[in-house]
Formats: C-alpha cells, sequence, structure tokens
C-alpha cells in the first residue's frame, strides 16, 4: 500500500501577528510564529467560526508576511488571534511494499527507519505528486480530507478545491495521514489516517 502522509508537526497560535497599541496612537511591531522559515504545507483553524484554510509555500513565512497588514488594518487584537491557530510541515511518500509501516498511535512509524523521500513543494499552486503514472494535486487531497475524513466539522474556505469530489485517479488504495501539533494550546497533538480507495465509490 502506498502511504501519504502530512507531516504537519510545528504550531503555533496567531497572537504575535497582532500588534499591540503604542503611545501616541501607533502600534508595536507584528510578529510571526518561529520556524516557519521552510517550504510546505500548512493549515490555518479558526476556533471562533471553526473555519480552516489549507495552503501550500516554497517558505511558508514568506507566505504569512503578506497576513500581517491585514491583520492590523483590520483592528484584529492579540485576544482574536490568539483562537486562530496554525499548524504547518511537510509531505512524505512511501510505498510500505519496500518498507514496513508501524501504526502506533503516535502515528505512523517506519521500520527500518526510512521516512520516505520528502517531496518538495514547486513554485505554483499545483503541488503534485506522480503515482502509478497519474498526477495526484496533494493540496487538493489534503483539502478534501480535511473536510470528509478529519471529523472536525466546519468550514474550508478553499472554495475552488473544496467543491468537487477527488476520485483516487490510481487503481490502487493509498493511505492518507494527517498529523497536526497542539497549536499553542488549542488542540491536542494528533493523527489522522484514512484509506483512499480507487474508483468514483472512494472519492473524497
Amino acid at each position: 500500500m502506498f502511504h501519504i502522509i502530512y507531516n504537519l508537526i510545528n504550531s503555533a497560535n496567531c497572537s504575535g501577528m497582532a500588534p499591540e497599541p503604542a503611545d501616541g496612537g501607533g502600534f508595536t511591531n507584528a510578529t510571526l510564529p518561529d520556524g516557519m522559515a521552510m517550504p510546505g504545507f500548512y493549515i490555518i483553524v479558526n476556533t471562533l467560526t471553526n473555519n480552516r484554510y489549507i495552503g501550500i509555500s516554497g517558505n511558508i513565512r514568506e507566505r504569512f508576511k503578506t497576513r500581517l497588514a491585514t491583520v492590523t488594518e483590520m483592528g484584529f487584537n492579540a485576544a482574536v488571534m490568539r483562537a486562530i491557530g496554525v499548524t504547518w510541515g511537510r509531505v512524505q511518500a512511501l510505498d510500505s511494499d519496500r518498507d514496513q509501516v508501524l501504526e502506533l498511535p503516535t502515528g505512523p512509524v517506519w521500520n527500518p527507519i526510512n521516512h520516505g523521500a520528502v517531496i518538495p513543494p514547486g513554485d505554483d499552486s499545483t503541488f503534485k505528486l506522480t503515482l502509478d503514472g497519474v498526477d495526484i494535486n496533494l493540496e487538493r487531497l489534503l483539502i478534501r480530507f480535511v473536510l470528509i475524513q478529519l471529523g472536525a466539522g466546519g468550514t474550508v474556505s478553499n472554495n475552488q478545491m473544496a467543491a468537487t469530489p477527488y476520485v483516487n485517479p490510481t487503481q490502487n488504495t493509498i493511505r492518507v495521514w494527517l498529523g497536526w501539533d497542539g497549536m499553542g494550546g488549542l488542540f491536542d497533538p494528533g493523527w489522522q489516517r484514512a484509506d483512499w480507495l480507487p474508483g468514483d465509490d472512494g472519492a473524497w
């Protein structure tokens, strides 16, 4: 069985993105969470509205810099931003015919120690993995996983990729994993997995 693992084990809440009022009517400098200067995937979770946004970037920190001005201009304070969490990391792919997968409560562990090839994101928005000669859009797959398999309810604001069911384009079942961290105390760290079956009946 082929495994796709969204290993999003870095996280924080977004309170630092809201600058504090300063003397004279200005604001202090806003800050981004540490450790974002990396390529990969991220999920933003607004616990006030139970909404999620899923994205990819060649540099997550640079992507989040574009959001700082919006936070300030819209007047979001630290209390509001503290209720918004983000978890981020990389995607890994593994063929378990070559490496045994041990499915522990803490997530997937490989024996021998081999976490598969880390798949680097490209510069465009169609981050893909070629499997069995066909392309899998890993961003769309994660969006549909969050909507259909995570069991958290709520909404996902990636409207373009969220609306249509995604059919596994291969002839084989793919086991999809999602791991997340606590997002600054908003959640418990955890793992969720689901099998993506081929054909229309297995679509997410």
